[in-house]
């Protein structure tokens, strides 16, 4: 029986792009060093070249961006620890004073937290993160 799971191997024109993304910095760069070695030395052909690796430098990065924007995780929060705390309750090891930064504990971790004023002992809800620091609301 036929499987009805959609194909997910890359297809050639994926390839051809990864390939692309690999050679076009080395073309680019060897492209201009030689332009600038021929512009050194009189010649104004040099320029063409030194442009010519400029234009390969550039595409390989609209590639990347473009890449980037086309590849989608599955675990978009996979190395983002704190943002995969989101919504966990916790309790505070450090008073969070009002305007200020206290600590709360997350399994094993203590994490330093900020958000709804709560002693120590008290029980708060994650409601996101910046950079470390976690940001908390009531329970």
């Amino acid at each position: 029986m036929p499987s009805t799971e959609p194909d997910r191997r890359p297809s050639a024109i994926i390839w051809l792009l990864a390939v692309m993304s690999l050679l076009l910095p080395i073309a680019g760069v060897a492209a201009a060093v030689y332009g600038i070695y021929l512009t050194a030395n009189g010649n104004m052909l040099g320029w063409v070249w030194l442009l010519l690796g400029v234009v390969l430098l550039v595409a390989d990065l609209v590639i990347d961006q473009k890449w980037y924007g086309w590849i989608r995780s599955s675990e978009p929060d996979l190395n983002r620890r704190g943002a995969q705390l989101v919504g966990q309750v916790v309790v505070v090891v450090d008073a969070i004073p009002r305007e200020g930064r206290g600590s709360v504990k997350v399994a094993d971790t203590v994490w330093p937290a900020e958000g709804v004023e709560a002693p120590v002992g008290a029980r708060v809800r994650i409601s996101g993160c910046k950079d470390t620091v976690l940001r908390v609301g009531p329970a």
